[in-house]
């Protein structure tokens, strides 16, 4: 599990174990306490439109994850893969209320695909997640996910209350910049 709410970037690949790889030598410079507990890897997404495909994270108690995702050919994933190539496809952060926080980001009047719909894993049913359009973020898409941990053994496990911030909306800091909605 991450340090904080920012829980981890994911980049859209089109081959996981080099991907792994890579990334195994980077961190082991730049980032060793990346590699302390075991990847967390999964070989096919077995739901919604881009069932099939397979990802990993390098697991990080300190610090923000890095994560992988490997699309299917012919899914819309694999289709923006072959256009765009690889790139970052998004940055996640997580709360305790994936709802609430999509009903708070609404009514600050945020861009959100599908009307912030939730959407939940059928492999890990304590999973919710949505997502913040590119269009308010400038330029990446942003994960809103229940918090998640590791227990070193290759999987993710519901980690609720792990952080002391609850949710968007509740530090008054930049008001004056950015006023919070009513």
């Amino acid at each position: 599990m991450p340090s904080g709410p920012f829980a981890h970037v994911c980049m859209v690949v089109s081959d996981l174990e080099k991907a792994i790889e890579d990334w195994t030598k980077i961190l082991r410079v730049l980032d060793p306490q990346s590699l302390e507990q075991r990847i967390v890897k999964y070989d096919e997404f077995s739901a919604g439109d881009d069932a099939g495909m397979k990802w990993a994270t390098f697991v990080n108690d300190h610090s923000t994850e890095i994560q992988f995702i490997q699309p299917s050919p012919n899914t819309p994933m694999g289709r923006r893969l072959a256009k765009v190539g690889e790139h970052v496809h998004h940055l996640c952060f997580t709360t305790d209320d994936v709802q609430g926080a999509m009903d708070k980001l609404k009514a600050e009047g945020i861009h959100l695909p599908g009307d912030g719909q939730v959407f939940n894993d059928p492999d890990m049913t304590w999973q919710k997640w949505s997502w913040v359009g590119a269009q308010s973020t400038h330029g990446c898409l942003i994960e809103v996910a229940a918090p998640y941990e590791s227990k070193n053994d290759g999987r993710w496990y519901h980690a609720p209350n792990k952080f002391a911030y609850k949710g968007p909306g509740e530090h008054p800091s930049h008001a004056e910049v950015a006023p919070i909605a009513a």
